[in-house]
């Protein structure tokens, strides 16, 4: 009897103690990274040497949330970071990076986002950011309603509310064409969602993207051209 209460007694400790070594989750955030550093190389994020925000694009990475430390460095230079802080983010977080300024002199837009549920009618959720340098406020138009302002005076470095954009299977003409302006109206660029692709009409339907201006006002050619490019947000 002695002997069964004993197994009892040890069978119980060791059921305990499987019950507090059960398994652990890591808190996680997501960090999409845009890269719009004039004169910039493609991004890393910390000890991830797998993946990069290549430029004048985008990259979803996770960190562990928390106090989370964020080095983004370019491939060519990772001894001068373009970002090298601490910043506090919570499990199941979403955030995005926007680097900008210039590769000698970067500067940084940091934000949580509040990203809009899923819709059920036929739009998708636009919001713009200004990483352009040297420009000053802009506006943004549709191009089936170019007199129509969407979007206005997105100072540098300001980042927009989403706003509801209709999408619906039989687009208007230039329904999807963006157009960004200058005070007085006049057109400086343009960016058209594609048909198809990670970031198009086909695959934003519902959806939520952000527009990001980047490039130098005034410079229509080269690398560092002044336009709009899409990065998505669930």
């Amino acid at each position: 009897m002695k002997k069964y209460i004993v197994f009892a007694l040890t069978l119980l400790a060791s059921l305990q103690s499987c019950k507090k070594d059960g398994p652990t989750f890591t808190p996680l955030a997501s960090l999409n990274v845009a890269d719009a550093v004039i004169g910039g190389r493609n991004v890393k994020l910390n000890t991830n040497v797998r993946d990069s925000a290549t430029l004048y694009s985008y990259k979803l990475f996770q960190i562990v949330a928390g106090e989370s430390p964020i080095k983004l460095y370019p491939t060519n230079n990772p001894a001068a970071p373009y970002f090298d802080q601490t910043r506090t983010t919570v499990n199941g977080g979403i955030y995005s990076m926007f680097l900008t300024g210039t590769a000698s002199a970067p500067e940084n837009v940091f934000v949580k986002d509040e990203i809009p549920p899923f819709s059920q009618d036929s739009i998708v959720r636009v919001r713009i950011v200004n990483c352009s340098v040297n420009s000053s406020a802009i506006s943004v138009t549709l191009g089936s309603a170019p007199t129509a302002t969407i979007f206005s005076n997105i100072a540098y470095k300001s980042v927009s509310a989403f706003r509801d954009i209709e999408l619906k299977t039989r687009l208007a003409v230039g329904g999807n064409i963006f157009q960004v302006r200058d005070s007085s109206g006049t057109l400086l660029a343009s960016y058209t969602l594609p048909a198809t692709g990670l970031v198009s009409v086909a695959s934003s339907r519902f959806k939520n993207i952000t527009l990001v201006v980047r490039g130098l006002a005034g410079t229509t050619g080269g690398t560092d051209a002044f336009g709009i490019y899409g990065m998505t947000n669930y």
